[in-house]
């Protein structure tokens, strides 16, 4: 196997694959947010934004408190899925890892970042919450098409 290459097909180069990565998201609304405390997991769909002046991966999201906010205080680990719906006639899908309380930032009002990201997000919000990406990983069969493995990696330090 040659560098650039994984067992089911051609790595794509990380510039093509973050344009890539922000077209799959600047074209979804809704996420699903898994979390999960004491083995018993909650998977909750959201809206979600981005910030369009930025060309990091981060997710913006506005959570009512409730379960999934006590699950990522008790147990700072998160993933997230995003899919094409198959009406469309595509295989798409997006799988999103984060994890500890540097990467899932939650802001009230008064925090250093609370005003700025509440232009973000749609709609007044007592609570508002960062992702930062470790992993993102694509499912595109279109990705074929290319000469490229279905399923692409980035991985965010």
């Amino acid at each position: 196997m040659h560098q650039g290459e994984s067992i089911i097909g051609k790595i794509m180069p990380e510039e093509e694959l973050k344009k890539e990565i922000r077209d799959f998201l600047e074209k979804r609304k809704i996420i699903v947010l898994c979390t999960c405390s004491n083995n018993v997991p909650r998977a909750t769909p959201m809206d979600f934004y981005m910030d369009k002046k930025s060309n990091d991966f981060n997710i913006y999201v506005g959570p009512a408190p409730g379960r999934k906010v006590k699950n990522i205080e008790e147990n700072p680990k998160v993933s997230i899925g995003i899919y094409t719906p198959m009406d469309t006639g595509k295989i798409q899908g997006m799988q999103i890892t984060a994890s500890g309380k540097e990467r899932l930032i939650f802001l009230r009002e008064g925090d250093d970042d609370f005003e700025k990201v509440q232009k973000i997000v749609r709609g007044k919000r007592k609570l508002l919450l960062k992702i930062i990406p470790e992993k993102i990983e694509l499912l595109d069969y279109d990705f074929i098409k290319k000469g490229y493995s279905r399923l692409q990696y980035l991985e965010l330090k």
